[in-house]
């Protein structure tokens, strides 16, 4: 498997403003407020220029998704940073670091294992496959042409695709469509891609990796046109500028 340097020697010159890349914890990225990330750039198109400024916040609400997304592309973290109860019983001299993990409950992690199952299991393309394979969760730091500082985390991303996963209620197309459409997704997958491009020099193509938490934990890939991707990069420049405007 390629590291970071292999990644980074084989970029081809690129003919954007290039990017760099780190390799560090979620808490360190979300700490570079000086760097406008999707969320931000979500925010200030939904809520306006005050929202420009409002600090990220973990209000829990998305603790399982945080813990799939850990168990999915990095199980040695996902085994580091939880405990698993009825499951996993640290020695008693661990008592200070089980307080430290997130605690899963067994019926929460069954959901959990369930829903990675099938994400690897999916019929219809060799997610495992890429999966194994891709570069994930790090940390993509660049200048643009007009100087604004951006930054991306993509979940996973190999020469060929960019992948981001989604917990959702309802994985089929019409359905997740209007969540992308809610939650602005697209302009995430543009912010993506504009990151991915910088640093490798080349253009792959993104999908969403949705999933049910609820058994039967249907999945579902769902991959941007390239129409798609036109109109999410519009929307992309429009945040850009609006974000840019507010910090100003």
């Amino acid at each position: 498997m390629r590291t970071i340097d292999d990644l980074v020697r084989e970029r081809p010159a690129p003919t954007l403003a290039p990017a760099q890349v780190r390799q560090e914890p979620l808490a360190a990225y979300l700490a570079r407020a000086e760097y406008g990330s999707s969320s931000a750039l979500r925010r200030v198109l939904r809520a306006g220029p005050a929202a420009a400024a409002a600090p990220f916040g973990d209000d829990g609400s998305q603790r399982l998704a945080q813990a799939l997304h850990a168990l999915v592309f990095e199980p040695a973290r996902f085994a580091a940073d939880h405990l698993v109860l009825d499951r996993d019983i640290p020695p008693a001299d661990e008592g200070a670091d089980a307080l430290e993990r997130t605690w899963i409950t067994g019926a929460e992690f069954a959901r959990l294992a369930g829903a990675r199952d099938a994400i690897r299991a999916y019929p219809r393309a060799p997610l495992a496959e890429w999966i194994d394979a891709g570069m994930k969760e790090l940390s993509i730091y660049w200048r643009d042409e007009a100087g604004r500082r951006w930054k991306a985390r993509p979940d996973c991303f190999t020469d060929a695709i960019v992948l981001e996963l989604k917990t959702t209620g309802d994985v089929r197309p019409r359905a997740f469509a209007r969540t992308r459409k809610r939650f602005g997704y697209d302009l995430q997958a543009a912010h993506y891609l504009d990151g991915v491009r910088r640093l490798t020099g080349r253009t792959p193509r993104f999908a969403f990796v949705a999933v049910e938490l609820q058994p039967p934990h249907y999945a579902w890939l769902h991959e941007l046109a390239p129409a798609e991707l036109a109109r999410a990069e519009a929307l992309l420049e429009l945040a850009r500028q609006r974000l840019a405007a507010a910090r100003a």
